[in-house]
């Protein structure tokens, strides 16, 4: 009941619940309490999570392998690696050594968290420690090679799975698939679908979302389409994410009238559109290309029915001090809790981009603040070093960098006036930004470099890397203490 009751985020239900086991002469045990840590930790209540793992203790019940392993995995997933690898080590201390599925969830967590090294010395350390690698740690392995596009170490990894006897399931091919579509080999990855028939692996939903999505991507809409067509014929019923592919090639190519089509279907099928319908949508807004196309996608996020539509439509004016937008955004992002914070980070891009390009500068700073204030962009700023920053500015819009960076800046600046001490050091990161169609180029790195020249920051770049932006020692101070500006830089 406990678990039922965790799947469908009723907490107060299951605190009335856990009253009345007491009430009632039955003390919750291990199973109970772990229960309870998954249950929060799904609903990205990590707080409480952590919450019960202490009550736990105090009321004298010990956590296991499986307590440990879901702290560690939540926190991983929600971007605290610190606390999650923290878990780990005090695992160790319980005396609770790993088996294959605590090293499984470790190197998953790890991988997720982008430190495949450290993922890769523990499976090192797995083997090395007698402790065989299953099919599962492969997956997770070849997975997490994928993600990081080290696409022959993946191949080389679904080699040695196969010579060490382990032959692929549904999971596996779904995975080498995926890793031969981004590799440009379409045909190889269609060739993989017919030998996982061959094998009597059913393809399910994922496996024909995987091929819309390859084919999406690859910008062939007819193929893409034909795909989605046969997932259909199969006799299954499409997944909101493989709607989302189907619907992000048609916006790609501005064919917005089978893009309102598929919106009609979805919902004709029950199919709720998600954050990440929503964000499609109102990017494709931001990037109309005539009145025409800006009242049509005006007219699709509205069919959409997500409550983000409602939000953007409510946003008040910034007002002199922009507390009230603050207040908005904080709310919805409560309101949007549960939601996974790739979601959360990819709206908040595309609402921040949308509010800059459309003139609405204060309101898009406001929003950067309330988002970064919440955690949305965890790595946008970190300290790599003693006075030694990084604003990490590539995974965002140009709009949203712009506003970001200057933003940023601006705290820098405030900073600076209250405690005196300065920065030594600002790398300023755009990469080859999300928004780049052509390689060597980036409408992030540009807005930036433009945003920089305009208020004679003191940048310079350092080993050939165009992509990074450097300001350190005098001439930072310097700016920082005099540019009066800093604070409104957003506004241009």
């Amino acid at each position: 009941m406990v678990g039922n009751l965790g799947r469908a985020k009723q907490f107060g239900e299951i605190n009335k619940l856990l009253n009345e086991m007491v009430r009632d002469g039955c003390q919750p045990n291990t199973v109970t309490y772990n229960r309870l840590i998954h249950s929060y930790g799904r609903a990205n209540y990590l707080r409480e999570a952590m919450n019960v793992f202490n009550q736990m203790q105090e009321a004298g019940c010990e956590p296991d392998r499986v307590t440990y392993c879901t702290l560690i995995d939540i926190h991983a997933k929600a971007g605290f690696l610190d606390i999650a690898m923290d878990m780990y080590q005090r695992m160790q201390a319980a005396g609770l050594s790993p088996d294959t599925f605590t090293y499984s969830v470790i190197i998953n967590c790890l991988g997720k968290a982008g430190h495949l090294p450290a993922a890769h010395r523990l499976f090192c350390e797995m083997v090395g420690q007698g402790c065989t690698p299953n099919l599962v740690t492969f997956n997770i392995m070849i997975a997490l090679h994928a993600k990081a596009r080290n696409y022959q170490s993946a191949l080389k990894l679904y080699r040695d799975m196969k010579g060490a006897g382990f032959q692929p399931d549904k999971v596996t091919y779904s995975i080498v698939m995926e890793v031969l579509g981004h590799c440009g080999y379409l045909e190889e990855a269609e060739a993989v679908f017919t030998e996982m028939q061959r094998k009597n692996w059913v393809p399910d939903e994922p496996v024909y979302g995987l091929l819309v999505d390859l084919w999406g991507k690859a910008g062939n809409v007819d193929k893409a389409w034909q795909w989605y067509q046969g997932m259909l014929h199969a006799g299954l019923r499409p997944n909101v994410t493989t709607c989302n592919s189907i619907l992000r090639t048609f916006l790609r190519v501005h064919r917005l009238s089978e893009a309102y089509n598929l919106l009609q279907s979805m919902l004709a099928l029950g199919l709720q559109s998600s954050l990440q319908t929503y964000t499609l949508l109102l990017s494709c807004c931001t990037d109309a290309r005539s009145k025409f196309d800006l009242g049509f996608c005006g007219q699709l996020m509205a069919v959409s029915g997500h409550p983000a539509h409602m939000f953007l439509l409510k946003m008040p004016p910034a007002g002199t001090d922009g507390q009230n937008v603050r207040e908005h955004v904080s709310n919805f992002l409560d309101y949007m809790h549960s939601e996974d914070r790739e979601s959360k980070r990819g709206l908040m891009d595309a609402v921040v981009d949308f509010l800059h390009k459309s003139g609405l500068k204060e309101e898009a700073g406001s929003v950067w603040e309330v988002a970064a204030f919440k955690n949305v962009y965890p790595d946008a700023l970190r300290e790599k070093s003693c006075s030694y920053w990084l604003i990490n500015l590539h995974v965002m819009s140009e709009g949203t960098a712009v506003t970001a960076l200057s933003r940023t800046l601006a705290w820098f600046r405030k900073q600076m006036l209250v405690s005196g001490e300065c920065p030594s050091r600002i790398d300023i990161v755009t990469g080859w930004g999300r928004r780049s169609r052509v390689t060597g180029t980036s409408m992030v790195r540009q807005a930036v470099e433009e945003l920089l020249n305009m208020f004679n920051f003191p940048f310079f770049t350092e080993n050939g890397n165009s992509g990074c932006f450097v300001g350190c020692g005098e001439p930072l101070k310097k700016w920082l203490l005099e540019s009066s500006y800093v604070e409104r830089m957003h506004l241009l």
